[in-house]
């Protein structure tokens, strides 16, 4: 629709049709119905009259306005407005509508829509006023309960934020299984662990797979307990992969018309008089100064203590767990490859030199130790990992002559780089030649000299490189 289609809506296409025969009293009774507040204004801007369409302004003493200008009823800030309202009134169309605030008896201010019409050449105005506290207060409305939305949102994602972090941090291996077609929507890290799996291989993966075909009618009878119920408690089953049996408990809740099955997983209990000695060593372990790593042979993590954590120079375990050990030990596509040959080979390793690679940088030498477990249900690597002096010179046995300097030579292979082996070792030679010279002349260094092919200056400045003899003599 154009504007002067809109526009031609703005009044009555034939008023003397049906206006012809109204008087005063009828237009005045018209005016007072068609806004909440209506006020006929003179030339001079001073109201000359007041009537009132809505009930609620009847104990305002609004008729106190007569007699006043109004510009002395009208907020400052408003002022400007309620003159553009008188300024621009004509006879046949209405002004737009502008908020203006009006100062009422009681000293307070309340806000009014108005639209001005001319009703005379001698400048007369009625101003028709419209409410504008009911449409507040349902603006407020609609933003209260958009706050109250708001709140409700954030109290349902923070509870669901700690119940994430609950389920992701909590110890004992839990599943969530939809209890309609029995495949599992949610698996905890411990779950993931204690099945073998990674958790997003376990999702919408049916929980029938995970056990044996004649534990199969015990874990359809249990799910159907539960659901019914609404748990069941250590039932016995038997893993398919492994062939271990666990205990199950199962509990039922129910979101958004759906049923859940809370499943909670755990080892059979221990036979009676046995200490629970493996969560012990697990928590001595955690605690150790030297790091540790629990860790699968193809160099899955599966467990690493504060220590491990603090070396590699990460915020927490949990950025370990299910990465390759080879990330941060030792020199990248050697080191692990050697530690996980003698370890497959011959079940152990002790005192092998290698490196840590910090996840910001940082390098440190490092002795581990480590012991391969196969006859369990689950073979792992169990690692200890302690931090070196860094050796940055080569050890000299003099007493023990070449043999022994050889052995030391072994040692150092892996822990610094080729060039500076050789120069340590040039030096070592050099020296061991100066002073076996030394020997055989009697500590003559002329004939030292001439024995090494040295001039004697030479002499004097490896002599005084490798702090032999007395300096401040000269024969």
């Amino acid at each position: 629709m154009d504007t002067t289609a809109l526009k031609s809506l703005q009044r009555f296409k034939t008023p003397e049709s049906w206006f012809s025969a109204v008087d005063a009293r009828h237009a005045a009774a018209l005016f007072a119905a068609s806004s909440d507040v209506s006020l006929i204004i003179d030339g001079k801007g001073v109201i000359q009259d007041i009537a009132l369409g809505n009930e609620d302004y009847y104990p305002l003493d609004l008729e106190t306005w007569v007699g006043k200008s109004l510009h002395d009823i009208v907020n400052i800030d408003s002022r400007s407005k309620a003159a553009a309202l008188l300024r621009d009134a004509t006879f046949d169309a209405r002004t737009r509508w502008r908020e203006v605030n009006v100062v009422i008896p009681s000293g307070s201010s309340i806000p009014l829509n108005f639209t001005a019409v001319r009703l005379s050449a001698d400048g007369d105005v009625v101003l028709f006023g419209r409410d504008l506290a009911t449409e507040a207060r349902l603006q407020q409305r609609v933003i209260d309960i958009q706050r109250e939305m708001e709140a409700d949102y954030a109290r349902l994602r923070n509870a669901e934020s700690r119940y994430r972090l609950l389920f992701h941090m909590a110890s004992e291996p839990v599943l969530v299984i939809d209890a309609e077609n029995g495949r599992i929507t949610e698996a905890n890290p411990a779950a993931a662990r204690f099945l073998g799996v990674a958790p997003s291989r376990l999702v919408d993966k049916s929980v029938r797979d995970l056990f044996e075909p004649a534990s199969a009618s015990g874990l359809q009878s249990a799910m159907t307990i539960a659901r019914s119920m609404g748990k069941l408690q250590d039932q016995s089953l038997r893993l398919a992969d492994s062939g271990r049996e666990i205990i199950m408990a199962v509990s039922q809740y129910r979101q958004d018309s759906r049923q859940f099955l809370l499943m909670r997983l755990s080892v059979t209990n221990a036979p009676e008089g046995e200490t629970d000695f493996p969560s012990t060593a697990l928590e001595v372990l955690k605690r150790l100064p030297d790091a540790f790593v629990a860790f699968k042979l193809d160099g899955e993590i599966l467990e690493a203590n504060n220590t491990f954590v603090e070396l590699c120079q990460l915020a927490s375990a949990d950025l370990a767990r299910g990465a390759h050990l080879e990330r941060w030990l030792g020199r990248p596509g050697i080191d692990y490859s050697l530690i996980a040959t003698n370890l497959r080979d011959y079940g152990s390793l002790r005192d092998f030199a290698t490196l840590i690679r910090g996840e910001l940088g940082a390098r440190e030498e490092v002795d581990v130790t480590a012991v391969y477990v196969q006859d369990v249900d689950e073979p792992c690597v169990g690692m200890l990992i302690r931090p070196v002096r860094r050796r940055s010179a080569l050890p000299l046995v003099r007493e023990a002559g070449v043999q022994s300097t050889v052995e030391n030579l072994s040692h150092l292979i892996g822990t610094m780089p080729l060039k500076d082996l050789v120069r340590e070792t040039t030096d070592m030679i050099e020296q061991m030649c100066i002073e076996a010279a030394l020997k055989l002349t009697d500590d003559n260094r002329a004939s030292a000299a001439q024995i090494l092919g040295l001039s004697r200056q030479s002499l004097y400045a490896k002599l005084h490189r490798f702090g032999l003899g007395d300096l401040s003599s000269q024969d």
